[in-house]
């Protein structure tokens, strides 16, 4: 079972943390869904449809456009929002064994 942690920064530097304790599997097929638009996208396009896809499976009003991106020091950012898309799919992107990974 997927099990998603978010950390963010809020506005008084404080780490608040976000999970998701249950992902249905609905995550899963709009990960996928997520992962074929990036791979068509330029840099921008890939941000916003990666923001987009962590704010919707959260489903929390703390997780936000603006908490994402106020709340994640530039260099995690990426790593940051696809780990989230990785969990739920419960795929390692450095096996290179991995079927689903090479998709």
């Amino acid at each position: 079972m997927a099990k998603l942690k978010l950390e963010l920064e809020n506005e008084n530097e404080e780490t608040v943390v976000y999970t998701k304790e249950k992902v249905k599997g609905r995550a899963v097929r709009k990960a996928f869904q997520t992962m074929k638009k990036i791979e068509e996208a330029d840099y921008e396009e890939q941000l916003d449809t990666l923001i987009d896809y962590v704010v919707d499976v959260f489903d929390n009003p703390g997780v936000t456009e603006d908490s994402i991106l106020d709340g994640v020091e530039s260099e995690e950012l990426m790593s940051t929002l696809s780990n989230v898309i990785t969990d739920v799919v419960g795929v390692d992107p450095e096996d290179a064994d991995n079927a689903q990974a090479k998709k």
